[in-house]
């Protein structure tokens, strides 16, 4: 059985800034937790008892937090320091740590793929490689492939257009004799299995950097063989840009992504963390999560689809609606906030609306009277 899956948690994170400036793409939370933490929840869950992780962009930060949060949860986790080209890169230089047959996932996304199932797939196919497909409702984002009625895969497209699908299927069936596939709506999930062999692999060519780009492409020119698991009704999303920021928090919160929850105590669809305090005359729209140490004055409304962060304080008559706080900011009185993200430690003055798309990074004060969208974006 594999027990060893590696995690890919090194990247800036820069379609996210300016919440990113300052906090590692895989400790934004998602639902009050870090994203990184519902990959590690998913990891234990499907029993893998290894788990390799590469640290870069503000690495101390996650170290920390793996430090404080998993050292005595039963796994071992590693999580050197390191400075990769890219994917396989990483991979490369964490070799030392891997032991046997392994998978290896992104710490930057939020899915629910059943992994144990995937690894499983993966150890009885005997191929070098597995990829975990998901499906998407466009590939202009992703990664297509051409996959034939025995699940192997014969050809990558990077985020082709329309035409590009149709003329690599054609060209497919007419070139091979069994009936190949375009699944138009099934993507490269980020996430794959390998055999150890790979990593000799990736040591004698020191060329390939990517898994998608360069890794994958050059197995099949060599004569071997990459299974496609098709990851049937799996929720997955990159949280890349704050539209998928904010769509992965609602989803946890319509438990679209179970086992994947929000932080806190589940009360009629609503999560609770600790310590919250809740003013006169307080709405609460379901759903919503809040977490630790939570003040609210009278009269606020807060949701429908809101997720609070700990240490927060929420002013009277204020509205948070469709919007994530991260945490430890103080909002005033007769504010609105619709549709956007607030990081950490931001003071928002009385009279303020904040609406459509907006994002405020952290330490940023908003001044009374303040009037914030469509697409605003604030930092110091």
């Amino acid at each position: 059985m594999i027990e060893t899956a590696v995690m890919l948690a090194g990247g800036k994170g820069t379609r996210l800034r300016p919440l990113t400036y300052t906090t590692p793409k895989p400790l934004l939370p998602v639902g009050n937790l870090p994203i990184m933490d519902h990959i590690l929840n998913l990891l234990f869950l499907h029993k893998f008892r290894k788990i390799v992780i590469a640290v870069n962009y503000l690495g101390d930060q996650i170290i920390n937090h793996l430090i404080a949060k998993w050292v005595d949860k039963g796994v071992e986790i590693i999580a050197p320091l390191i400075n990769p080209a890219d994917t396989a890169d990483a991979v490369r230089k964490l070799s030392n740590y891997i032991d046997g047959d392994f998978i290896v996932t992104m710490g930057d996304v939020i899915t629910n793929i059943d992994l144990r199932s995937f690894a499983d797939y993966h150890e009885k196919s005997g191929n070098v490689a597995s990829i975990a497909l998901i499906e998407v409702p466009l590939l202009r984002d992703f990664g297509a492939v051409l996959v034939d009625h025995e699940g192997y895969i014969h050809h990558f497209l990077e985020k082709p257009d329309l035409q590009e699908m149709y003329v690599a299927s054609v060209a497919f069936a007419m070139s091979i004799a069994r009936r190949i596939n375009l699944f138009a709506n099934l993507a490269n999930s980020g996430f794959y299995a390998f055999k150890r062999e790979i990593l000799e692999i990736l040591e004698d060519s020191p060329h390939l950097m990517d898994f998608g780009k360069h890794v994958f492409p050059w197995l099949l020119e060599n004569g071997y063989k990459v299974s496609g698991w098709y990851a049937a009704d799996a929720y997955w999303i990159d949280v890349g840009r704050p539209a998928t920021f904010l769509r992965a928090n609602f989803d946890l919160l319509d438990g679209n992504a179970e086992p994947l929850k929000p932080y806190g105590k589940a009360i009629n669809g609503n999560y609770f963390g600790e310590n919250i305090e809740l003013g006169h005359g307080t709405t609460i729209i379901p759903p919503v999560a809040l977490g630790d140490n939570i003040q609210v004055e009278d009269g606020a409304v807060i949701g429908p689809y809101a997720v609070i962060g700990s240490d927060t304080f929420i002013g009277k008559n204020t509205q948070i609606r469709y919007s994530v706080i991260i945490g430890k900011t103080r909002i005033l009185e007769n504010v609105l906030i619709e549709n956007s993200i607030l990081a950490k430690n931001i003071l928002i003055e009385n009279n303020t609306v904040i609406k459509e798309n907006s994002v405020i990074g952290d330490e940023v004060v908003i001044r009374s009277g303040s009037i914030l969208g469509p697409g605003a974006v604030v930092y110091q």
